[in-house]
């Protein structure tokens, strides 16, 4: 098995998807929780070998005030100047390529197309009423949102917040050895960091959500209107569909608008 596969883009959903975020994340990501958990791992390596450049940058630093920077190279260095040359040149960059393999190579191309067929299994069992009750470019575009913003989701919190946690904890055991006092002050710093975060994040939920319901209006507009063209080259005014597409247009514009504004 490659391992591109690890992660089966086609395994059917077991449920109907569920009505809540938590559930409905669970659900569209069924199967795929131990490949996830090790590329969060290796994205935390990658962040704890941030915090270890601080280390072994001062290691160098400290060898060079104490020896000299004409010493640097002698014997006496030869443990310090290995260290540095492996952590450099293999560790680091070891660890940020596998984190980018196990994102852009494993995770990325599986997550999509699994919550997308789901959805669109899910959406194929669906009565014909419920398809004549909404644009069909709606629906589709739905889809193609969602599948998109759950990719988006755990690329970033592999990525970002694994990363960043993981660099983080490791940024604070390293003030700490150096003085226990300054872990205060980043304690501190922290605190009113994630405090800001929880500010932000319920609005900027709900003004995403604004934003993507008006894009799929947009996307539902022009789409059911190419798709009827001959319907309505014959029947429809085109002073009217023109005017319901740029109230459509309007409308994402200024949600979109209201989004930027807060972010």
């Amino acid at each position: 098995m490659r391992l591109s596969d690890l992660i089966d883009p086609y395994r059917p959903a077991e449920t109907a998807p569920p009505g809540t975020l938590a559930a409905f994340m669970r659900w569209c990501l069924a199967g795929s929780g131990r490949v996830l958990g090790v590329a969060a791992a290796v994205s935390a390596l990658a962040g704890l070998t941030e915090t270890g450049t601080a280390w072994v940058l001062g290691q160098v630093v400290d060898a060079v005030v104490a020896r000299g920077p004409d010493a640097f190279f002698s014997s006496a260095n030869l443990g310090i100047f290995v260290l540095s040359l492996a952590f450099f040149l293999i560790l680091r960059p070891a660890a940020f390529g596998l984190s980018n393999f196990a994102t852009a190579v494993v995770v990325a191309p599986a997550i999509a197309p699994m919550v997308m067929t789901r959805l669109h299994r899910w959406m194929l069992d669906q009565s014909v009423g419920f398809f004549d009750d909404d644009f069909a470019g709606r629906l589709a575009q739905k889809q193609a949102q969602t599948a998109g913003a759950m990719t988006n989701l755990v690329v970033e919190g592999i990525n970002v917040v694994t990363f960043a946690l993981a660099t983080l904890l490791g940024t604070f055991f390293l003030i700490a050895a150096i003085d226990a006092r300054l872990t205060l002050v980043f304690t501190l710093w922290l605190g009113l960091y994630f405090a800001i975060i929880r500010w932000f994040l319920p609005r900027i939920r709900v003004r995403a959500k604004a934003r993507a319901g008006a894009r799929a209006v947009v996307t539902g507009q022009v789409v059911d209107t190419i798709t009827n063209i001959r319907t309505v080259k014959l029947f429809a005014h085109a002073d009217r569909e023109d005017a319901a597409a740029l109230e459509a247009i309007d409308r994402f514009r200024t949600r979109a608008l209201h989004f930027g504004h807060l972010t």
